[in-house]
């Protein structure tokens, strides 16, 4: 049996709300009305739905699995058994297991900027949870 409280949480306030920077800055864009506006507006809209699908500001480890938390509220849960995670020395990714194509994961980061130890607190929540670590 799991309780609900997290064994590691990590997040970052910059890509919680970069997405709404780049939202602001389509609207200020598209509203300029110059040249090429609408080009640029619209590769910011890009960039921000981008972002909000495949940047998670904030995960959690829990016993059963793997909770990410997206800027406008998206959520996705991965369970231990699905997912494979890669610890590097800036973060982590994860990959969902029950997707055939395993080239893309989602990027865990802990802050934006380097910080000496996390990897090794990283890598051991993962561990001590039963998570399989590359």
């Amino acid at each position: 049996m799991s309780d609900d409280r997290p064994w590691y949480e990590g997040t970052s306030d910059f890509l919680r709300w970069a997405p709404r920077v780049f939202l602001f800055m389509a609207v200020a864009t598209y509203l300029t009305h110059w040249n090429h506006s609408i080009e640029f507006a619209s590769t910011f809209l890009l960039v921000a739905f981008i972002h909000s699908r495949w940047l998670p500001w904030r995960f959690e480890i829990q016993d059963d699995g793997l909770r990410l938390v997206f800027p406008f509220g998206r959520h996705l849960f991965l369970s231990r058994n699905d997912a494979t995670v890669r610890v590097d020395v800036v973060g982590a990714m994860v990959y969902d297991g029950r997707r055939s194509r395993r080239r893309f994961g989602y990027p865990l980061m802990d802050g934006v900027l380097y910080r000496p130890g996390r990897e090794t607190l990283l890598r051991a929540a993962f561990v001590d949870r039963g998570y399989t670590v590359t």
